[in-house]
């Protein structure tokens, strides 16, 4: 009873909102370190599993397979049932699946643990979002979108060089139970503390309009063009992100500057880090400006001299290496515009399912790039194998990740196709 009163003295506070939103964009934060874990663990799991780059990259890619697959059910359920009780659950699947992950020693049970762990972890961004759709005014929408997706980067960059440095000196597998400890804990503490919005009779009103059946509020999304130019334009910007940063890139900068796994985790993390000084700046300049689509357009457009650059240009001297990864990680931020256009494009009652059929297309593309990625490096695999592990060689690298640019070139043609929105949500 106690505990009730004290809800009810938080829910009359001005930043109660703020803590819903908190917690929501925690999980988020949280699920990256084990969305990131195999990057920096890469040889360790070759070595013990006893595979190459192409399972390797497919056992990976398990999370993305049911994260992508749950975007639109999340979306549709968010819209429809009660936030707090769908996190609470799901933040405690994602951390058991951690620990099935972390003790298991057949390659089969490690992929259904990445299945489950994607599973649970569908419905952190969205949830967030959504508290900052029903909880917050539209003017702040374009910062919150990136102040979510900055904490998600931030813990992608926790995920690499601290992440390195626990697999280094306590293994993969204790590395693993820490990450299920703190999602176990996080899922309590939204159990306690969070509670789900009353809305107002209108709103009330238009969500029994738009979400009359399960598929309803779906279906308006799927009708809108834009949802799908929008959705394109997030999966294309967003793709190297996925498969350079949260696999592939730690391995490749290994090999071609010779580095340590800590040093090019640190490297790797600095794309995280410009996500995160970028996403909430990016966004509160969207707002200020009233204008999502120059920010998307430059957004593509840097993200591609920067990738270029990195990928491209061989030989780097390390601080400019390490400043252009930051710079990339910067410019990829108009991903999360995308996202705030998503919130704008249909109504705030369907919010959830418009955001998460963008996020959805973010994640199956990048997805797809790991196990191709992995593909493309076997394919041209001479061989050589050192240590026990294969070899693969600069030019293979470089080859390999060339594709990632021809995605950044076609998003800056699909930015173009953008609707300005002006930063106005339809009610």
């Amino acid at each position: 009873m106690s505990n009730n009163r004290f809800i009810q003295r938080c829910l009359q506070h001005p930043y109660y909102p703020w803590l819903v939103w908190g917690l929501a964009a925690g999980a988020f934060f949280i699920e990256y370190f084990a969305r990131v874990a195999p990057g920096v663990m890469a040889d360790s799991l070759m070595r013990d599993f006893k595979v190459q780059a192409l399972a390797l990259g497919s056992l990976s890619a398990f999370f993305y397979y049911t994260y992508v697959g749950m975007q639109i059910p999340v979306g549709i359920l968010v819209d429809r049932f009660s936030l707090r009780w769908l996190l609470t659950s799901m933040i405690l699947l994602c951390g058991v699946s951690c620990l099935i992950f972390a003790t298991t020693t057949q390659l089969e049970m490690a992929a259904f643990a990445r299945l489950a762990m994607g599973f649970g972890a569908a419905f952190a961004f969205v949830s967030a979002l959504k508290v900052a759709a029903v909880w917050f005014p539209a003017q702040k929408f374009g910062l919150l979108a990136g102040l979510t997706q900055a904490l998600g980067m931030l813990g992608a960059a926790v995920g690499q060089m601290p992440m390195a440095y626990l697999v280094e000196h306590f293994g993969w597998r204790n590395a693993l139970v820490f990450i299920a400890s703190l999602m176990i804990l996080l899922s309590i503490l939204v159990l306690l503390l969070v509670r789900d919005r009353n809305l107002s009779t209108a709103q009330t009103q238009a969500k029994k309009s738009l979400t009359q059946s399960p598929w309803s509020g779906l279906v308006r999304v799927l009708k809108n063009r834009q949802s799908w130019w929008n959705a394109l334009l997030a999966g294309l910007l967003y793709a190297p992100t996925a498969a350079l940063a949260e696999l592939w890139g730690v391995k490749f900068f290994r090999q071609t500057y010779h580095l340590t796994n800590e040093v090019a985790a640190l490297g790797i993390s600095l794309i995280f880090i410009g996500w995160t000084v970028g996403g909430p700046l990016i966004g509160w300049i969207s707002d200020k400006i009233q204008r999502r689509k120059p920010i998307i357009i430059l957004s593509a457009s840097f993200s591609l001299l920067f990738a270029s650059l990195v990928i491209l240009v061989p030989g780097l001297p390390l601080g400019i290496l390490f400043s252009l990864l930051f710079l990339y990680g910067f410019a990829n931020t108009g991903v999360a515009t995308a996202y705030a256009v998503a919130s704008e494009i249909n109504p705030q009652a369907v919010a959830g399912t418009s955001v998460a059929f963008a996020n959805m297309a973010s994640v199956i593309i990048g997805a797809g790039f790991q196990p191709l990625i992995g593909w493309l490096l076997q394919k041209n695999w001479s061989g050589l194998m050192i240590q026990g592990l294969p070899y693969y060689s600069n030019y293979d690298f470089r080859s390999a990740l060339l594709i990632l640019l021809i995605c950044l070139l076609l998003a800056i043609f699909v930015a173009c196709g953008i609707k300005e929105t002006y930063c106005r949500r339809i009610y």
